[in-house]
């Protein structure tokens, strides 16, 4: 089903996105890719080309919109087709909204928000362009905290997130593309790497591991084996929720998967930690 079909993901050179293109590139789709490290868009595409699947990555800042539009239309006009669009990267800086900084506010609206209307627009003008006619799905990667959005300043861009899908399901409900918004809860990857070092610090003790870790610091990939090993009842993986966007592609033209929430089994919705 979706076997020669194209798809862009944003936030692809590790974690979600990764095991998202990786996932979907299994399944016979050219992605192209997205993310700030050039290095690790390579290892991914490196690993892609290697199990006979096709990728295509770029590496640039998501704040930069134009670049990121380019990208999408280039992806069109290449192959002749845009098919799947995948908003996925994000920005979460931890802290109440009085001890945050305005700068903070803003990287994350540019990420979480602006880059993710940006993408959205410029899939659907290529996806009307599409050769045999308009169709598409576009699928927003948005959070568990989108439920809860007097968390954090974090948790409130998510909650638009969800309405920006609502929006576009509207916008788009005379045409042949889709809107899917994707929920996770705690899922064990790299973005954790914003948590508090005590929380870092907790976290690792309880498993056994000591890390030397400043917020900010890339998370070591053993200790994210460890979590998704150790605690996979309270943590998703990055594979679980790239299994739930395979879903929701493949669902038959008669039904349309518009929010899917995924936790873990140990977390109920209103008191987990998403990440």
């Amino acid at each position: 089903m979706l076997n020669h079909k194209t798809a862009v993901i944003t936030g692809a050179s590790s974690g979600i996105g990764r095991a998202i293109a990786t996932r979907l590139a299994a399944q016979g789709v050219h992605v192209f890719i997205t993310g700030r490290s050039r290095e690790q868009l390579e290892e991914v595409k490196s690993q892609i080309e290697l199990a006979g699947g096709q990728a295509t990555c770029s590496a640039f800042d998501l704040r930069d919109t134009g670049r990121l539009q380019d990208f999408i239309r280039q992806t069109r006009t290449q192959t002749g087709h845009l098919d799947i669009m995948v908003n996925n990267a994000g920005l979460h800086i931890h802290g109440n909204i009085v001890d945050t900084k305005v700068e903070d506010w803003r990287d994350m609206i540019d990420v979480n928000i602006v880059a993710l209307l940006a993408g959205s627009q410029a899939a659907v003008q290529a996806m009307r362009l599409n050769e045999g006619g308009a169709s598409g799905h576009i699928i927003n990667i948005s959070s568990g905290n989108a439920y809860e959005p007097g968390r954090d300043f974090y948790s409130a861009t998510k909650h638009m997130v969800n309405a920006i899908g609502q929006a576009l399901t509207r916008e788009l409900a005379q045409e042949p593309i889709q809107i899917t918004t994707i929920l996770p809860g705690a899922v064990a990857t790299n973005f954790g790497r914003n948590l508090e070092p005590e929380a870092v610090v907790q976290l690792t003790r309880g498993l056994g591991m000591e890390v030397e870790y400043k917020q900010g610091d890339h998370l070591p990939e053993e200790l994210i084996a460890r979590i998704s090993g150790a605690m996979g009842q309270t943590f998703l993986s990055g594979d679980d929720i790239a299994r739930a966007v395979v879903y929701a592609l493949q669902q038959p033209q008669n039904v349309v998967v518009r929010e899917l929430y995924l936790t873990a089994p140990n977390v109920y919705l209103g008191k987990d930690f998403s990440m």
